[in-house]
């Protein structure tokens, strides 16, 4: 085990927590931490920003050592006052990052290096090893030899630049490097929701520890009973009786970080529950469930994969699962960035209407600078920053038209109500698109080589196969109970408003089970409008009153998202139907609930002012059933992964060492060569043992995984596909020759793919080619371009 890789990156991150926590405290200077929970993230975007301007002309590590020297003097400058942090909140902040990161980094550890199954660490590991080898930015494709990269890979320069600055080669920097991201997210969660309830919510949380205990061991002692054992059950069982009964800010705080960081949603509990009782068992398949993905199993019968692939159109990842599966991805990348846009909206909406200066920085400076650094990470993700800006205008106390010059603020003051809050709804939809222009603006050189350079195969599309009601319910159902109590609790009197409502909530449910519509000949799935647009439309409302702060911005956000992939979504080449889109935008709307999910959590097991004993008692009795229901996939999916793993390291290189030792020794060897030569190796399909050299270090090959047709162009791809079969089973020397010219090849990997796929022909007895390396299995043919036989003229 590297412990010192460890030690270098956590202290990495320290050292960007303190760069950006005078930036934080700017944005969120009331908040109880100064907005330190946000630092790291803060610090992190504000790097890559301008290291994507500057990469243009010139990229390595002097460069981005010069761009943080610029950064830490703008935040020496910032904090030339002093920074006042209390100094429990700060703790609480490191303490989170520290715990996160190390419980990943343990997990990656566990795992065994980077290979092509079962994700895209092939591709993301490739994207960053070519970035560290890049002079300039976008990095060269290392599928597709002497063109750049057409992907967003915002997320891995991130990366790349702390690998750089760290000195830590790529085959060590991919782990905590993702830990890292992890590890952003889950303390901007805790942080993000600990601001949220800090002042808004008095509760005294002794009234509640002797019903908490009981409802803990009592759910615990139920799932024993099902045959779930019992150390997979004490930790969260204990972890809710524990958290539960602390203060509602840090109870607040801990739970959005578990429910983004740890939680599952409930397909596990489910089938392990239908693998125990009948009646269960008959509604699942009542229920609309597949059979197939989501079957009654026993604990022993437990895949970490079915929870996730429960949609019948769709990639129903939760965090956990992604961050187990250890996929350098964009979806998992961005979300410490779409943190950060919440808290700018959560400055903005906690700035009072006479501070119109402030709002304009926050909506115009803030916004678009998350916006541009989320467009070059997950650009599926640059809407939704725009939707958050769009909501925090909207759904903040302060009227938007304050932000327009005074004498159009006064015309338009004379309006009725109701025209008043169409006039708030419009201002913040011409916000948001003002936002996503100059986020545009300042990510320009990524859009520009980027978005207006690839071949696209995407395009929009509509009434795709409507999500079942049994996985919706499975699928949503953690945020689903946690907001409809929440957003009840509210505005309920007395136990008669609390029956109506679960009366409502079951005739909702039993509703979208009977009713089908068909128009034009099109199924119109009702499942979403009917259990989320309730959701929706309470959080609206209420946060207009003011009964509920800003955690209903962050409902209405997550629920919109939910609704509207029920209707539109992004067809594209890489997948059929809305599979990308659900799997794209269901990340986000996790990540967007689970601070909501922590407040209303936290409000439901406290005993307020205002709640009864038997509502106290009841709320803290369901916020303890959530939170050990959701957290049986991490109990059986961790003991899964340990149980699977042998010595721990965090070496990238583990899995091809272990499994293909020739091939391994070829790639270290090819690994340690220079800048970004070209490579000619067999191109391959996603997700198999293809294109390894190129993968595993970042050298771009003439044609790797299929993948890249989709970024450049289908015949470009399948032109290179037929020049590759030319080099290897040509016996002309001369048309061997002009290909490799053609594309600058400097080296010809002959492996076991190549050997079985080609009748090989490339020898060293023709000029300019001799062998550079070789061992049983694979032999690197070197190739000298100025020694190549020459074409007859």
């Amino acid at each position: 085990m590297e412990y010192g890789v460890v030690l270098k990156w956590w202290l990495l991150y320290q050292a960007l927590l303190v760069v950006g926590l005078p930036f934080a405290a700017r944005l969120l200077p009331d908040a109880p931490d100064r907005g330190a929970s946000l630092a790291v993230p803060t610090a992190v975007v504000l790097l890559a920003v301008p290291t994507l301007w500057v990469g243009q002309l010139a990229f390595g590590l002097w460069v981005v050592v010069g761009v943080a020297v610029a950064l830490v003097a703008a935040s020496a400058w910032l904090a030339r006052g002093g920074v006042d942090v209390p100094t429990r909140p700060l703790a609480e902040v490191v303490a989170v990052f520290t715990a996160a990161f190390l419980f990943l980094v343990a997990i990656r550890a566990a795992a065994d290096g980077v290979h092509p199954y079962g994700g895209e660490k092939f591709l993301d590991f490739g994207l960053l090893q070519s970035l560290l080898r890049a002079d300039r930015l976008p990095p060269q494709d290392f599928w597709f030899a002497g063109e750049r990269v057409v992907y967003y890979y915002g997320g891995h320069l991130m990366a790349a630049m702390l690998a750089l600055v760290s000195g830590t080669s790529g085959r060590y920097a991919y782990d905590p490097a993702l830990a890292g991201f992890y590890a952003m997210a889950v303390t901007a969660a805790y942080g993000l929701a600990s601001t949220i309830t800090a002042g808004r919510f008095d509760a005294d949380p002794v009234e509640n520890s002797t019903a908490l205990g009981v409802a803990g061991v009592a759910f615990a002692v139920l799932l024993v009973a099902l045959g779930v054992p019992w150390y997979y059950v004490a930790a969260p069982a204990a972890f809710a009786a524990a958290v539960l009964t602390g203060s509602t800010r840090v109870r607040a705080g801990i739970l959005a970080a578990f429910v983004y960081g740890f939680a599952s949603n409930l397909v596990t509990p489910v089938r392990l529950l239908a693998g125990t009782f009948d009646v269960v068992r008959r509604a699942v398949a009542a229920a609309g469930i597949k059979s197939d993905l989501a079957p009654a199993i026993s604990v022993e019968e437990f895949d970490m994969w079915h929870a996730s692939r429960v949609v019948e159109t769709g990639i129903n990842e939760f965090p956990l699962f992604a961050y187990l599966n250890g996929d350098l991805h964009a979806h998992m990348m961005s979300v410490a960035v779409l943190f950060l846009a919440v808290g700018v909206g959560l400055a903005y909406a906690r700035t009072p209407a006479t501070e119109r200066r402030r709002r304009l920085a926050l909506l115009f400076g803030g916004f678009p600078v998350t916006a541009a650094a989320i467009l070059t990470v997950n650009t599926w993700s640059f809407p939704a920053v725009a939707g958050v800006a769009m909501l925090s205008v909207a759904l903040a106390d302060a009227d938007p038209r304050t932000l327009l010059p005074e004498s159009v603020a006064t015309r338009a003051e004379r309006s009725n109500s109701a025209v008043q809050e169409l006039q708030r709804v419009l201002l913040a939809v011409v916000a948001a698109v003002v936002v996503a222009v100059l986020g545009l603006a300042v990510a320009w050189p990524f859009v520009r080589s980027v978005l207006l350079s690839g071949a696209s195969n995407q395009h929009p599309a509509a009434f795709p196969a409507p999500t079942k009601l049994g996985a919706f319910l499975l699928v949503h159902g953690l945020f689903l109970v946690s907001f409809g109590a929440y957003l009840v609790s509210r505005v309920a009197r007395d136990g008669s408003d609390w029956a109506a409502a679960g009366l409502a909530a079951v005739a909702l449910v039993l509703f979208a089970a009977t009713f089908d519509p068909v128009i034009a000949g099109v199924r119109v799935g009702i499942v979403a409008v009917l259990l989320a647009g309730p959701l929706l439309a309470g959080a609206w409302l209420l946060r207009r009153r003011d009964a509920v702060g800003f955690e209903g911005v962050l409902v209405v956000a997550g629920t919109g998202l939910v609704v509207l992939v029920e209707y539109v979504y992004i067809a594209d080449a890489a997948s059929y139907e809305r599979f990308n889109t659900i799997f794209k935008v269901y990340a986000q709307v996790w990540a967007l609930w689970s601070v909501p999910a922590g407040v209303a959590l936290a409000v439901l097991a406290s005993r307020t002012p205002d709640a009864s004993r038997l509502r106290s008692v009841g709320g803290a009795a369901l916020a303890v059933v959530l939170v050990v229901s959701a957290s049986v996939y991490g109990g059986l999916a961790l003991a899964a992964h340990a149980n699977s793993a042998d010595d721990a390291t965090l070496d990238a290189f583990e899995h091809v060492d272990d499994e293909r030792p020739d091939e391994g020794a070829a790639i270290e060897w090819l690994n340690d060569r220079p800048d970004q030569p070209h490579i000619v190796s067999a191109p391959g399909s996603p997700y198999s043992w293809q294109n390894p050299a190129s993968s595993l270090t970042g050298i771009p090959t003439v044609a790797g995984w299929s993948h890249a047709a989709n970024y450049h162009s289908q015949a470009a791809y399948e032109t290179r596909v037929n020049d590759v079969r030319v080099v290897y089973e040509t016996d002309d020397p001369v048309s061997r020759a002009v290909v490799l010219r053609k594309h600058d090849v400097r080296y010809v990997w002959v492996g076991p793919i190549e050997t079985d796929r080609y009748d090989v022909r490339v020898s060293e007895e023709e000029p300019g080619i001799s062998v550079a390396f070789s061992n049983e299995n694979v032999t690197v043919y070197e190739v000298e371009q100025s020694e190549l036989v020459e074409q007859e003229s």
